[in-house]
């Protein structure tokens, strides 16, 4: 996978099933990259697609790792509205 921008805040698409077992999971995973499953939830849309809200590190070789052991089809990095504002911009979403 590509190197990208660190940001504070994704949406990640990710493989799911069942569902309370992949939170675990990915809660897991999040722990064990120093990052943060928000909400301590996977929330899924109308098509049964697993998304997660990730609250990931700032060491971009643990963001990187994440990534890698998400395997998200694709994700969507965010910026909050004071680092916006500011002129920081989050990287363009990443389709698998």
């Amino acid at each position: 996978m590509a190197q990208h921008p660190l940001v504070p805040f994704f949406w990640a698409r990710i493989p799911s099933s069942p569902p309370r077992e992949r939170r675990d999971e990915v809660r897991e995973i999040c722990r064990r990259r120093g990052a943060r499953l928000a909400e301590d939830q996977i929330y899924y849309d109308a098509e049964g697609m697993a998304c997660a809200l990730i609250e990931v590190s700032v060491h971009e070789a643990e963001q990187q790792a994440l990534l890698d052991d998400l395997s998200p089809l694709s994700w969507v990095g965010l910026v909050n509205a004071d680092e916006y504002a500011d002129g920081t911009r989050p990287p363009e979403s990443s389709e698998s």
